[in-house]
Parts: C-alpha cells; structure tokens; sequence
C-alpha cells in the first residue's frame, strides 16, 4: 500500500459500525479511557476519542446525544492516554473541548485541570471558566452562538503526562458539557510521525475541505518539509483553490506549484513547501518541526470539483531528509469518526443551520505499531446538526500575526 521501504504503521485501531458509519476509533492524541473519582461524570460515556459533538448532558439540545448524565459542581473524572503527552516550549499542550450556551446563555462551569504523569500524583496546572467562550476573539462571529468550544492549557513543568484530571470546582447546574481531551504532541519515539485532519466544510454538493498536519514525531525528530496532494483516479484534473497556505507558529506551508484561485483551472495535483516568511520557499533542511501544527486559516478552504469527495486522492507527507510518506484516503484515511458544529454555514451575518459535518483522521509513524484501545463511544449521529465553527477544532497556534486559533478556518471562500 506504501510506497516507502520504512515500516509504516497507522496509529489508529479496527472501527466497529453501526450501520454504514464508523461508530468509533482512537488515535493517540485523544482519551482513551476515563473513570470517575468523585460523582457519575458522564465522561467515559461520550468523552472519549476526538471530538464528535456528543457530550455530556446533551439530551435535549436536539444534536442526536443520548447523555443524561451531569458533571456536576464537586465532580471529578480523570482521563487517561495511551501514551505519554510532551510539553512542548512556546505553545498549549492540550485542549479541553466542551458544550458553551451562546448569547443571552448563564450556563458555566470553573474547571481544575490537573495533570500526572503516573496516575497517582496530580499537579494542578490551570483553570478555565466555560461562560468565558461567549466572548472571545478566537471564535468570532460564532462567539454568540452555542457549540462546542475549546480551552487551551499548557503543562507548566509537567512532562510525560499520561492522565488528565478535570474538576468541576463551581457552577450552575447544567454542569461541565465535556466533548473530549487532545494532547497536542503524543509521545510515538518516531522519527517520522504525523497526524493529519481532512475536515468538510460543508455537506452539499460544495466540496470544500481544509486540512490540518501535526507533527508528532519524537523531540529530536524530523521536520515535515512538503505536503503534496494528487488526484490519482480518473478524471485526474479536479483540484483547485489550491493557492491556500497552512499558517504555522515558525513558518507556513505554502503552495509552491499548481497554486489555483476559486474557480480556476482544474489541477491534477499540488505541492506545498515549507516557508519561514510566508512567501518563498524556505532554504533546504527546515520545515514544520515536531510538535509543531499547521492549518488553514478560518476563511481558506481547498476545494474539489468530485462528486465523491476526496474519493481517488493520494496524499504524500514529506520529510526534510527526503523520506516520503504516502496515503489515500480511500484505503487509509479513517473516515467521519469526529463532527463538528458551525451555527453559520456562510460568512455572512445570518446564521444559516445545516447538517452534520465530518472529520476524517489519519496517523503515522515509520517504525513499529503502536496499539491504542477503542475506547467505548456512543454512535455518531449522522442526522440534523448545526455545524461547529472551525475557531473551535481543537489545535491552536500562537502566531507571528496574531493568528486567533489553530485550524480556524470557516466554509470557503
């Protein structure tokens, strides 16, 4: 299936379905298991694997949750990881997703993060007030709406950290409506390792999609220099937009050959490189360096002229010692396993509701497998929803020009 003579491993598990949809699969930057010290919590139910807009206590809000459950004031549930999360310098190391009201909403919940490295001794490391959301630069336009929205935390001094502890310190009754737990940079002792995120802008016939590309390989490892995307099925000429750059924190990927506008020419393939000023091509020998993510910008999308999506793509992830990694997304990609929510479904100030939105998932790493547990998932609803805004998917980035938050971007342009 590869082209490289690297042993390859996907860091993702065998889905059980429900239906024709994939009702859950772990990857190692997500919870994979959760308990209870204190109260029901709810969080081993629905708070599990990345974020697919079921949560706890969403019974009622009409988005297809079976959650009765309360993470009530007093309560506390530790998640754990597969494997250890690093502390990455100058950027937030793990990201708390959770259900906000919107305007006019008294919803909250004042949460106590705390963090361990072996399960048994906990350092508290933040806090963060949920209501806090309905007012902030990172989400927008959609800071009046209701969704799932994300807190950032950084582990201070911790390392290695292997269990999450949420508290619910105060707030009213609706409690903490905890969605799940990333860690931005899990510990896979690669050298070549990446995860990477194909979100749908929208579900019409519009084939807008943005991609996201963390790189996981371990301290020390190799930086990611190019991303290559290559229509291999007939007809092979259906790319365009593809003139988008993915914003990083020390540099962007930015599309250095086949660089189409919307509605330009249909392209067969593209290629983005890395660059330290945004505008060329960096010198050999740098590129996107582990623990680093990159995104697209909020209002910057991708776009497909297939009816079929990203059926017939092949994808290569470029290393700067000129190792290549490929990938379809037919055959590798782990498809819809999360949702997001987003009240606009254009940009414009009339909010516009839709249904649900995929997000599909692919890990890798060149040496060995490493085998992370399904957690147990309620089935993804693939019903009526109203889509999240991408100010909310869960990477953020502190960039040279103020960039609000990782992977930012909202229906194309």
């Amino acid at each position: 299936m590869f082209s490289q003579s690297r042993i390859s491993a996907l860091i993702w598990v065998t889905c059980f379905a429900i239906g024709s949809a994939p009702a859950g699969a772990q990857i190692a930057s997500f919870a994979s298991n959760a308990s209870d010290v204190s109260g029901s919590t709810g969080a081993s139910a629905v708070a599990l694997g990345v974020p697919d807009y079921f949560f706890v206590n969403d019974v009622g809000l009409g988005f297809g949750g079976t959650s009765a459950d309360i993470f009530d004031v007093g309560e506390t549930a530790e998640l754990s990881f597969a494997v250890p999360l690093l502390n990455i310098p100058m950027q937030h190391d793990l990201v708390v997703s959770a259900f906000v009201g919107g305007l006019g909403a008294t919803d909250n919940a004042n949460v106590l993060v705390e963090v361990s490295s072996d399960g048994t001794s906990f350092v508290a490391v933040a806090s963060f007030d949920t209501q806090d959301a309905r007012n902030r630069s990172q989400d927008r336009q959609e800071n009046d709406f209701a969704g799932v929205k994300h807190f950032f935390i950084e582990f201070g001094s911790e390392n290695f950290v292997t269990h999450i502890r949420l508290t619910n310190l105060d707030g009213t009754s609706k409690g903490l409506r905890l969605d799940a737990v990333e860690g931005l940079h899990p510990e896979v002792s690669s050298a070549h390792a990446f995860e990477i995120r194909f979100e749908r802008k929208r579900p019409d016939f519009y084939m807008w999609f943005s991609v996201q590309i963390k790189n996981i390989s371990e301290p020390g490892g190799v930086a990611i220099r190019e991303f290559r995307m290559v229509r291999s099925a007939a007809p092979t000429a259906e790319l365009q937009n593809t003139r988008r750059t993915l914003f990083g924190v020390d540099g962007d990927l930015i599309c250095v050959e086949n660089c189409t506008p919307n509605g330009g020419p249909l392209i067969p393939f593209s290629r983005h490189a890395w660059s330290l000023d945004g505008l060329v091509e960096a010198p050999a020998g740098v590129g996107l360096d582990p623990g680093r993510q990159v995104a697209g910008a909020r209002d910057e999308t991708f776009d497909i002229d297939n009816t079929d999506y990203l059926a017939g793509m092949t994808f290569q992830v470029i290393f700067v010692d000129g190792f290549v990694h490929e990938f379809t997304y037919d055959d590798d990609v782990v498809k819809a396993i999360g949702s997001l929510y987003q009240k606009y479904l254009y940009t414009h100030a009339a909010p516009v509701e839709s249904w649900n939105r995929p997000v599909d998932y692919y890990q890798f790493v060149d040496d060995g497998v490493i085998s992370v547990p399904v957690p147990t998932l309620s089935p993804p609803f693939y019903g009526l929803l109203v889509l999240l805004s991408l100010a909310s998917t869960g990477w953020f980035i502190r960039s040279r020009s103020d960039r609000a938050s990782f992977g930012s971007a909202s229906p194309g342009s």
